[in-house]
């Protein structure tokens, strides 16, 4: 599903160039659920952007599910991800002046897919997350769990192969973790890929594997002492 090999990422600060990502690799099977851990400012947004092709590596090679993303051009890349990604975000992205429908409505009018059944769909997914008897309100009526919830369906509205979730509990108390990270659960046992940035172990314990972003580089976390708790 996802292949990364040595991929650089530098950022350019009055001159200088600064490496954020020193050479990572990475290997993800379709249908996996990885947790990816980093301390502050260790990389890990800028890693979630590259895998969702909101950015571009400055070296190395990216496939997503056989497709050679570092050869793509800015419109291949906006294709590939309107059809095969979702992204689920700590701040949730919801456009304040749509209701929660048109919110999860949203990626179904554009892109090249031709859905049919639109409302049927959204209003199922609404159901699904429990949102339905608030699909006419404003996101500024809705509690910081039922904002994430919108989120989530609306990132499984275009039934994507890959779902990219960074912090999506970071801003919630501990009950509302517990419903979002259970929707997380039931996305991936539904077939998805789900790949989640968090800086919070317990919550990465969720997920089948944990990686660690250190010093710009990934590996496999053996154990907690990896993490430095």
């Amino acid at each position: 599903m996802i292949e990364l090999r040595n991929v650089q990422k530098l950022y350019r600060s009055g001159g200088e160039k600064l490496p954020i990502l020193r050479g990572v690799n990475l290997h993800v099977e379709k249908g996996e659920y990885v947790a990816i851990m980093g301390k502050s400012g260790s990389g890990k947004s800028t890693l979630l952007n590259l895998l969702g092709t909101l950015d571009v590596l400055d070296s190395g090679e990216y496939e997503l599910a056989g497709q050679a993303v570092h050869r793509m051009g800015k419109g291949k890349r906006a294709a590939l991800r309107n059809e095969k990604i979702g992204f689920v975000f700590q701040q949730f992205q919801l456009i304040p002046n749509m209701s929660v429908y048109q919110n999860v409505l949203l990626p179904l009018t554009y892109g090249q897919k031709r859905w049919s059944g639109k409302r049927a769909k959204v209003l199922h997914l609404l159901k699904e997350v429990g949102l339905f008897h608030k699909r006419n309100q404003k996101p500024s009526r809705l509690s910081g769990g039922e904002k994430q919830r919108v989120a989530i369906a609306r990132a499984l509205v275009n039934e994507p192969d890959l779902i990219l979730a960074d912090e999506p509990t970071g801003s919630l108390d501990e009950e509302t973790t517990e419903n979002v990270l259970q929707l997380m659960e039931q996305v991936h046992a539904d077939g998805a890929t789900v790949i989640m940035i968090t800086h919070d172990l317990e919550v990465a314990k969720r997920a089948e594997r944990i990686l660690l972003l250190k010093n710009g580089m990934l590996k496999e976390m053996a154990n907690e002492a990896a993490y430095g708790i």
